[in-house]
């Protein structure tokens, strides 16, 4: 008997280890995401591109936390206002230009290693530790980092920084002086000008210090009494 406890228990570390090198299995965290109610954006509109930025190592934890799961998750409503951006976006640029987004739900289980890659360096400030009381908006499914891609030159928008870089061109508050200092384009704050526009008219705001991410104009508090938290 105590062999076998034994066993298992190599086992089941064994488990945990491949869990923290491979990241998430991509049919696991459907089915846990259904679970909670969250639908795959693509289901909703199959024209919105995703490239999950923390399934690469090439993100500024650098490393891959994701493993095989690719799928952009949101609660119902929060999927229908990007896809209503999305058909606004077609309607006025072209079927050459299309929403694509880099981060959606994120379990806890992600946060957690998120944080463990970070806590001991300079990027610990991006990152809230899971003892946070109740999570972020990216952990009830209510939160998208995303940008506007160009199908033509298969290339994202020009918007003054690439997604996930944390410095003053990636903030929001005076654009034009980023311009006057020569570092990000005039096209960049045009672009962004667009994509804030776009998103503000299905109701949803950027945040002073990532052009990229969007939420409703709720509070934190409102967010954790109306959603379910994916504690998993």
């Amino acid at each position: 008997m105590r062999l076998i406890r034994r066993h298992l228990l190599s086992l089941i570390t064994l488990g945990l280890a491949l869990c923290m090198t491979e990241g998430l299995s991509q049919t696991s965290i459907d089915v846990k995401m259904r679970a909670y109610g969250l639908v795959d954006v693509t289901e909703v509109d199959s024209t919105i591109m995703v490239d999950l930025m923390y399934s690469r190592s090439d993100n500024f934890m650098k490393s891959d936390v994701y493993g095989d799961f690719s799928t952009a998750y949101l609660t119902p409503d929060f999927a229908a206002k990007i896809a209503r951006a999305q058909q606004m976006l077609r309607e006025e640029k072209g079927d050459r230009y299309s929403i694509i987004i880099y981060d959606a739900a994120r379990p806890l289980s992600v946060q957690q290693r998120m944080w463990d890659l970070v806590k001991d360096t300079p990027s610990k400030v991006y990152v809230a530790p899971v003892s946070k009381r109740g999570g972020g908006r990216h952990n009830y499914g209510v939160a998208v980092d995303m940008s506007l891609y160009d199908r033509g030159s298969g290339q994202p928008l020009d918007m003054g920084s690439p997604v996930d870089h944390f410095g003053i061109r990636a903030h929001i508050n005076n654009e034009a002086a980023l311009v006057k200092q020569g570092l990000i384009t005039r096209e960049a704050m045009k672009n962004r000008q667009y994509l804030f526009h776009l998103m503000d008219r299905v109701g949803l705001r950027p945040i002073r210090k990532e052009w990229w991410h969007f939420q409703e104009r709720n509070s934190i508090r409102e967010v954790r009494e109306q959603n379910r938290l994916l504690d998993f």
